[in-house]
């Protein structure tokens, strides 16, 4: 491992952004939070599944990821890769948004995966350069540059995906596919009681191999992605509604008050009253 720049905090925000290459082998890594993340891929391959789907990103393809959107990273079978990591907060552009209320477009497009042409590529690669040189030390108007340079490159893709047609890279696999279909069916059927055996059998596939290749195509075992989709849209009742705690557990699919409170609590590290008061 070499070449590593890390700035901020990747949990708490406002402002994180990571630089790094590796050489061997990286471990999974999988998350839902509240920050937007920006992802560029210098050199290498790696699996990425977002939303629903599974992506091959290859050199030079910029990837968006909208807050507490489900998202996971692993290896493709080219090991080693080069990458930066960008994430920020609502909070960092409170006196921009109204404004340029577009500057966060790209992040609600239907592909999260913006595949660039190599004159564009340096492009977001000198955009991307700025931001990781001021970052490496702290300076004077440190905060504001680094605003700056989010601002130009946020500005880029709002006006990349309005000006280009940009189309969903196909599936790796008929596999991925079928698991694409079933993440699918998941995200519209979560308040329904989910068991993987019936799963299995709409979808006419053994129950372990469903379970392995779940796992291992989308980084959850399916019981975690199926918490994971009712936490965030109990995240989204919380904070939209007036509704009590006990109706939106029953509402998104949670058996009891008592599983729902743990579950919240694995995932988001706080409880529902809690999350719910901070943010209102």
């Amino acid at each position: 491992m070499s070449r590593t720049v890390t700035f901020g905090n990747e949990e708490e925000g406002p402002f994180y952004i990571q630089h790094i290459h590796r050489s061997g082998p990286f471990e999974r890594t999988q998350h839902m939070h509240d920050m937007y993340e920006l992802y560029y891929l210098y050199e290498g391959e790696r699996m990425y599944f977002i939303r629903d789907r599974s992506y091959l990103i290859l050199p030079g393809d910029l990837v968006l990821i909208n807050r507490r959107e489900l998202h996971a990273t692993s290896d493709s079978d080219k090991l080693g890769h080069a990458r930066v990591v960008i994430n920020f907060s609502d909070s960092l552009l409170e006196n921009t948004k109204e404004s340029a209320p577009f500057l966060l477009d790209a992040f609600t497009h239907d592909t999260p995966v913006l595949r660039l042409d190599l004159p564009t590529r340096r492009l977001v690669e000198d955009m991307l350069g700025k931001l990781i040189h001021e970052a490496k030390e702290p300076a004077m108007g440190q905060h504001f540059a680094i605003t700056h340079f989010l601002i130009e490159l946020l500005l880029f893709t709002a006006r990349f995906v309005r000006i280009h047609p940009v189309t969903s890279p196909e599936h790796v696999s008929p596999l991925h596919r079928k698991i694409s279909t079933i993440v699918r069916f998941i995200n519209a059927h979560f308040a329904e009681p989910m068991r993987l055996e019936e799963l299995a059998e709409r979808f006419e596939i053994s129950s372990a191999y469903l379970s392995r290749m779940f796992k291992e195509i989308t980084g959850f075992s399916l019981v975690e992605y199926v918490n994971l989709v009712r936490v965030q849209e109990a995240q989204r009742l919380l904070a939209t509604t007036r509704m009590k705690v006990i109706v939106i557990a029953e509402q998104v699919g949670f058996g009891s008050l008592v599983q729902f409170g743990r579950v919240f609590r694995q995932m988001t590290k706080m409880t529902p009253l809690r999350y719910r008061q901070s943010v209102n």
